[in-house]
């Protein structure tokens, strides 16, 4: 992980948070300003250090690990995040879900690319794609290699294996599909430690080199995203 963002060290205070929220809710015509912006500046700042903290370490831990670190990095990430649009998050239990799910036992002969998610219509997910990027997913799930191969992260590899990268679909925030994917690899280490373990042992399946290459630039793309998602947050209400 490189050096840290100087966006997201700005907002590691809450003299910075406060009319930061303060003017996010402002701008989004929220009512009790002053309250929400005053309760919220702690929560937002502990949710970029919580993310921040998690991402780093996992540039140090075991390549099993690191599925856990990235996804709940993220995961702290977004729900600050959300704190700048949606003062009352959480409003009820139904948004914590992950808004996700994925087959826990694999088929035989399991290939990592093509995998899918499902999205829920309840959970982090969902409500982080509407109120975060104004999307909704058009179908009710995603295969891995529909996600990976329009990241400029994953452009290279891609290339190497002389398969053009991008999609013809609908294109999803980069933020998303670092999410989804993270989600179904940390389902993987946590639920098919078996095929884990073979993954890394044996390195006979393409899936290692993708999942490898995918987590390594996770480290360095997560967080420059939400750091780019806020300073545009920044300059909207400025």
């Amino acid at each position: 992980m490189g050096r840290p963002d100087s966006f997201l060290q700005y907002l590691q205070v809450t003299s910075h948070t406060r009319p930061f929220l303060h003017a996010c809710y402002t701008d989004g015509q929220h009512s009790r300003v002053e309250h929400h912006a005053y309760n919220n500046a702690e929560r937002f700042m502990y949710g970029l250090t919580l993310g921040g903290e998690y991402v780093s370490s996992a540039s140090s831990t075991p390549l099993s690990v690191q599925p856990l670190l990235l996804y709940y990095g993220l995961n702290h990430y977004l729900k600050a995040c959300l704190l700048t649009v949606d003062p009352g998050y959480p409003a009820t239990a139904k948004v914590l879900a992950h808004g996700l799910s994925t087959r826990k036992r694999k088929k035989q002969q399991y290939r990592f690319l093509e995998d899918d998610i499902r999205i829920q219509p309840h959970g982090l997910f969902p409500h982080a794609a509407s109120h975060l990027f104004g999307f909704s997913v058009e179908k009710e799930k995603a295969a891995m290699d529909e996600l990976l191969r329009p990241l400029p992260a994953m452009r290279e590899l891609y290339l190497l294996k002389n398969i053009q990268p991008g999609d013809e679909g609908k294109a999803w925030p980069e933020l998303l599909s670092y999410f989804a994917v993270l989600y179904n690899l940390s389902m993987l280490v946590r639920y098919e430690g078996d095929w884990w373990g073979e993954m890394e042992q044996m390195r006979d399946r393409e899936d290692f080199v993708f999942i490898v290459h995918f987590l390594q630039s996770a480290v360095d793309q997560v967080p420059a995203l939400i750091s780019t998602w806020l300073k545009d947050r920044h300059l909207s209400i400025q």
